[in-house]
């Protein structure tokens, strides 16, 4: 027991802090809402209702309305539980031969994520829909996973895997994903002339079966007629283009707005694309690469900070104890940095503005970066993973799952809990990315010491403000 509490001690410490986080948690959002649904009518008359007239999601709506009627702790539990039980998988793909290290750097990558976005529809609405969708999808790829690494799987856990997968399917985004990447390993199998793995043909038809059960669900097509009128009823006349703007554009710009994850994998890739290649143009190319993410992340971060000074006039009497603080040299300062650059300015802000901009040359300037960023992450992945297409695989598909939701009237509304998926495959590869570097001894003792202390910093500085930001706005005090 001592071993294995050793060995495990990163995902003992994972579910230890998650389980503080979940503590300072209250009812709040849709929660209240579905928590009333079965006072008054049955779970199938319910399930019927939403299948006619909203949403296709069955099994999780299902779930839902039964856990909100519930005393908050049975949700809590089951929700630290599910989560550690994802996040242990995601870095048992990666991490192969078992590396505490790797396996502590993984969990630092997982408090990066901003959690706080699960309480944007109300804790356990979004939890269920968002994370437990992901954590359900990595359980549906255990015996895929056991196979990988030449792990024996018996018939529990192959009953586990089954159940997962028709949790993971009835979501859009994690039943495309699962559909994804179980077709991709079906594929290869064939290709490589391997033996077919029969869970592995069975979920890929259980997921396509799911994704045809969505697409035919009348009550989608009245959710989308709905939500277009109330949210954004433009929407219905905007072109493929205009969709794919909306799609691409706010992807990176949710990214660079949370501006640790991705500027994160941006350079780690680039600076092991700079370690292995011999060719100097490619070098500059990533050189180009670090300062570009690294000049987009700061400049955001002047605008976010420019605007305070105009922000806590909303604050009331609090507004008076900034506005006569010297600290308010700061805002005013970073405000006299934007201002100079006007041109970039208006071209970052287009990241995170709601809507779809004339077109200019700050519209187009945006369209290009967020190219670029795409592009070249490939780029850079095939060069650092040669004769592996499967971490540009997990990039595109990570990316897909959030670009498609341009396709949607509530885009702006759904906020970034629905970049969840991206967010998880760019961790994925990062750790990837730096078990290489590891592995290869492509980097110096000093210079790991150096990347395991920023990968601390930045996962208890998030940490702490994921808990600040969820007590001061959904805590239960």
């Amino acid at each position: 027991m001592n071993y294995n509490i050793k060995k495990y001690s990163p995902f003992i410490l994972f579910a230890v802090l998650m389980l503080i986080l979940h503590l300072i948690m209250g009812l709040n959002g849709d929660d209240i809402k579905y928590a009333k649904v079965l006072s008054n009518q049955t779970l199938v008359d319910y399930l019927h209702y939403r299948y006619y007239n909203w949403s296709s999601r069955l099994i999780i709506d299902g779930i839902l309305v039964i856990l909100a009627r519930l005393d908050m702790i049975v949700w809590k539990l089951l929700d630290v539980i599910i989560y550690t039980v994802g996040v242990y998988y995601i870095i048992k793909l990666v991490n192969k031969n078992y590396s505490k290290k790797i396996a502590y750097l993984g969990v630092l990558l997982f408090l990066m994520y901003p959690f706080y976005e699960m309480a944007s529809a109300g804790w356990i609405s979004t939890t269920l829909n968002y994370s437990w969708c992901f954590a359900f999808g990595m359980i549906s790829f255990i015996p895929l996973i056991y196979e990988a690494h030449g792990e024996k799987v018996n018939k529990y856990i192959y009953i586990i895997s089954f159940l997962a997968l028709l949790y993971a399917a009835n979501q859009e985004q994690s039943g495309a994903l699962v559909f994804g990447f179980n077709l991709l390993y079906l594929l290869n199998s064939l290709i490589n002339k391997k033996s077919i793995n029969k869970f592995n043909l069975m979920a890929t038809a259980v997921a396509l079966i799911s994704l045809i059960f969505i697409l035919t669900a009348p009550g989608n097509s009245i959710r989308f007629a709905h939500e277009a009128a109330f949210w954004y009823p433009e929407f219905v006349n905007f072109t493929i283009i205009e969709k794919s703007y909306l799609g691409l554009v706010t992807t990176f710009g949710t990214l660079i707005e949370q501006k640790i994850i991705f500027p994160l994998f941006y350079i780690i890739l680039s600076v092991y694309a700079i370690i292995k290649s011999n060719n100097k143009y490619l070098k500059y190319f990533c050189y180009f690469n670090i300062f570009l993410i690294l000049f987009i992340t700061i400049f955001n971060a002047f605008i976010d900070i420019s605007i305070l000074d105009s922000s806590v006039k909303s604050l009331g009497s609090f507004s008076n104890v900034i506005k006569s603080s010297p600290l308010i040299v700061i805002p005013k300062m970073f405000k006299h940095v934007v201002g100079a650059a006007p041109y970039l300015t208006e071209t970052l802000k287009l990241f995170t503005y709601e809507g779809v901009p004339a077109l200019n040359i700050n519209s187009i300037s945006v369209v290009i970066i967020s190219l670029y960023l795409l592009i070249s992450s490939c780029i850079m992945l095939v060069k650092a993973f040669p004769k592996n297409l499967f971490p540009v695989f997990i990039f595109l598909g990570g990316f897909i799952s959030r670009f498609i939701v341009g396709f949607s009237p509530v885009v702006f509304p759904s906020g970034a809990r629905v970049t969840i998926f991206f967010y998880f495959a760019l961790i994925a590869l990062i750790l990837m990315i730096v078990k290489k570097l590891y592995d290869e001894n492509a980097i110096p003792t000093k210079w790991q010491s150096i990347l395991e202390k920023t990968f601390l910093i930045l996962g208890i500085l998030n940490y702490l403000i994921v808990f600040a930001i969820s007590f001061i706005k959904y805590g239960i005090f």
